[in-house]
């Protein structure tokens, strides 16, 4: 069985809708508002939010939908058990039910949805969503590829969490459910698993896909039906701007998605079946991946998020502007089906890097004097403050801190020694870090090429080999991410993780991986890190630089914002934004 491979057949069509999709939006960033007097109209009821990151999906949990804005701007129309709290840890949501351990029972735990918990298109929701959550995450469900060997039929970004959960007992149609988790596999961060986001509607699933019956097909392992279940769960909730169908993406949470269009924004409106306490503001326009610069001045965004120095002549004067420390690392990954495949190379080129000039004057600028870690984080698991960082980063807080000339001569010679480096562009400050690298490296013979763009798709950039590195934070993420778990870091170098966008392999790490999904010992988990980042320092599939510095910011008018350093974003609580 083969847990979170991503499917390369349907990745290639994935990424040419999603490529479209960014491309409207990019246009869109300089297109006149044909729409003013409506939005002006309702300007007393409406409020802005501008985030640096595209939004393609529906679904946050297939890898594009990871990659997309979908996870902080979706969190309060897809609700879950839990949600990713300021902390960048889950926190219980009793509005949509409750998760409790079965007494005497070590694995197992009772889950009672809200009574009263319904989509806005008026279906119930019930267990046979979670159980299309765990099916599309468990990685179980496979077919042979175009090699024969077996692919997961889901599209799903990780299988974290999911992959250990045994089954899901649950009577179609019904508020209750008990999960499973396999013998001595009691997932330790099980709180964060049926988060915001992560459950999906299932009925429009069941209707689309015509397998009325979710539940039976999952238990059957009707291979026949999942595939067709599969197939819309991997693409039919994408997003582009423009007529869309309301049918198709239904909401539980307390808002529901109006409208997308590339003049209007993504159009998010109070859910009036939500059975919780109703949104303070009624209608969100949620700007994703758009000119920032150009919407603030335009005076259409209230809320703006967005990479701490990424956007030059950002004007956020009138704004309570805040730059916080994200719980993601600044890192290069490194594509290791091309000359990065020998770690050779890798490690020639890691000489060059000028880490500790990055962190001091590309990246821990942006703070202040209020920067988290002068200098560089030596480490893909732990950020400087945690009690464990000095044990965990190890003999790695001494090394690759300024250019070693000797070892980046040896890399590979070849008539062409181009190092193409991509991140999803304009960003001053990324474009500032790839400038540091390009001049270093130089004096080695080694040229680097910027080859950002607007449209930038890490994923699709590394599978097609049109870069060689990718610059952004775990697993290349361009925007907000990152959790306050440290093992969900770790997890995305796994050789199974749909995260995994450099494909590096390395066997010991996925075994450290899978113990620490189920290790709670404080002491025995650092132990685990600290191996782990001694294997990695060595293998080198990522290098990482410094702490991301994010920028949240709220015009002087309104109250509620709660930066979040996670994935989660500062969309995590909209629903309590409102003009003060």
């Amino acid at each position: 069985m083969i847990h979170g491979i991503r499917s390369t057949r349907t990745s290639t069509g994935i990424a040419r809708r999603r490529a479209m999709a960014v491309a409207a939006l990019a246009t869109a960033a300089i297109v006149p508002l044909s729409s003013c007097a409506t939005v002006d109209t309702l300007d007393e009821y409406t409020l802005g939010y501008a985030i640096d990151a595209p939004i393609t999906t529906y679904n946050a949990n297939t890898v594009d939908g990871a990659y997309s804005a979908a996870p902080a701007v979706l969190g309060r129309v897809l609700t879950g058990l839990s949600y990713i709290g300021p902390q960048g840890t889950a926190v219980f949501d009793r509005d949509f039910g409750t998760i409790t351990p079965v007494p005497g029972s070590p694995s197992a735990f009772d889950v009672t949805l809200d009574a009263d918990a319904v989509y806005s298109d008026g279906i119930p929701v019930t267990c046979n969503d979670l159980v299309l959550a765990w099916a599309a995450g468990s990685g179980r469900f496979t077919a042979p590829g175009p090699d024969g060997a077996p692919e997961p039929l889901f599209d799903a970004a990780t299988d974290w969490g999911y992959a250990d959960i045994e089954a899901i007992d649950c009577e179609p149609g019904s508020k209750s459910a008990q999960i499973r988790f396999r013998e001595g596999r009691l997932v330790t961060d099980w709180a964060e698993i049926f988060s915001a986001t992560t459950i999906m509607p299932s009925h429009v699933v069941a209707r689309e896909a015509r397998v009325p019956d979710i539940v039976g097909a999952v238990n059957s392992g009707d291979t026949e039906a999942l595939a067709r279940i599969a197939e819309f769960w991997n693409t039919g909730w994408d997003l582009e701007p423009g007529e869309i169908d309301r049918t198709l993406y239904p909401s539980s949470g307390p808002y529901r998605i109006e409208s997308f269009t590339e003049d209007g924004g993504l159009l998010l409106v109070r859910n009036d079946r939500w059975w919780g306490d109703p949104p303070r503001t009624p209608r969100i326009v949620v700007w994703p991946g758009m000119d920032t610069r150009e919407i603030v001045a335009r005076g259409e965004a209230q809320v703006v998020e967005t990479g701490a120095g990424s956007v030059p002549g950002l004007d956020l004067a009138g704004y309570d502007a805040r730059t916080v420390a994200s719980l993601n690392t600044e890192q290069l990954i490194f594509n290791t089906r091309g000359v990065f495949g020998n770690v050779d190379a890798r490690r020639a080129f890691t000489g060059c890097v000028p880490r500790q000039r990055i962190a001091d004057d590309a990246i821990n600028d942006e703070f202040g004097d209020s920067a988290p870690s002068p200098g560089v984080v030596s480490s893909r698991t732990m950020q400087p403050g945690d009690p464990a960082y000095g044990f965990v980063a190890g003999p790695a807080q001494q090394i690759f801190l300024q250019p070693d000339l000797a070892l980046a001569r040896n890399f590979p010679q070849s008539d062409d020694m181009r190092v193409r480096i991509g991140y999803r562009g304009p960003d001053q400050r990324r474009e500032e870090t790839v400038s540091f690298i390009a001049r270093s490296c130089q004096e080695a013979g080694i040229i680097v090429q910027n080859v950002s763009s607007r449209d930038f798709d890490p994923v699709q950039a590394m599978e097609s080999g049109e870069v060689d590195i990718v610059l952004g934070g775990v697993g290349g993420v361009q925007s907000s991410g990152g959790l306050a778990s440290e093992a969900t870091s770790l997890s995305a170098l796994h050789s199974r993780n749909g995260r995994n966008i450099g494909a590096f392999a390395q066997d010991r790490v996925d075994i450290l991986v899978a113990e620490l999904a189920v290790i709670s010992n404080p002491d025995a988990r650092y132990v685990r890190f600290a191996e782990a980042e001694s294997i990695l320092w060595s293998e080198l599939p990522t290098v990482p630089l410094a702490v991301q510095p994010r920028t949240v910011a709220s015009a002087e008018s309104i109250v509620g914002v709660v930066p979040n350093p996670s994935r989660a974003g500062a969309g995590w609580n909209m629903d309590r934004w409102v003009r003060g």
